[in-house]
């Protein structure tokens, strides 16, 4: 079962990322992440033992401090492999040192449980994110981590208007981050699974 250990939004960033959501669905339909919840993944990957990923997780979060993220740029993750070349609308998150330990502490906890699943072929191509897939089953944990919260991938020109409106916000939202969540995920469907409270 592939499961999913997400950061969720809150207050004006939810809502702005539900708003393009909608702007997206109204002009497209069915382009890729677009139905997905508003989230950012620290993993992402199949699991042996669900019971037992979901208990580790709660485990090694027990003590973990909720903290501050911010985010003040709207980008672009450009002919994005991961969705066929789609240009990928996202709100990059500051990294933070609070941030890499959780996502590292989470990977960790998961990891005994990871399935053996085909390497994707972009993966194979980058020794960073292959090393990650093989440790992790996820290829973005580690400082190559973009921490970020996505919009949807467009199958559309790069210079489409769209794009470009999204790009010419200039916004800043900051938020508490006071929970972690634990998600299934089959296809494009996200059921909630669990909620970690941070201390």
């Amino acid at each position: 079962m592939r499961i999913a250990i997400f950061i969720e939004p809150s207050g004006g960033l939810k809502t702005n990322i539900l708003h393009w959501k909608n702007k997206v669905n109204d002009e497209f339909s069915m382009q890729p992440y677009c139905s997905h919840p508003p989230h950012s993944t620290l993993i992402q990957t199949e699991v042996t033992d669900v019971g037992m990923a979901i208990a580790e997780t709660g485990n090694s979060l027990r003590s973990s401090p909720s903290f501050e993220l911010r985010s003040d740029e709207a980008s672009v993750f450009w002919k994005d492999a991961a969705t066929g070349g789609g240009h990928t609308l996202v709100w990059k998150l500051t990294q933070s040192s609070q941030l890499k330990e959780l996502q590292l502490k989470v990977a960790k906890s998961i990891a005994p449980f990871s399935c053996e699943r085909l390497t994707p072929s972009y993966v194979k191509d980058s020794p960073l994110l292959f090393d990650s897939f093989e440790r992790y089953g996820f290829p973005f944990v580690g400082d190559h981590w973009i921490p970020h919260m996505t919009i949807a991938s467009l199958q559309v020109k790069s210079d489409h208007k769209l794009i470009e409106a999204f790009l010419d916000q200039s916004k800043t939202f900051q938020m508490k981050v006071e929970e972690i969540s634990c998600w299934r995920i089959e296809e494009d469907q996200h059921t909630l699974m669990e909620r970690f409270t941070l201390q």
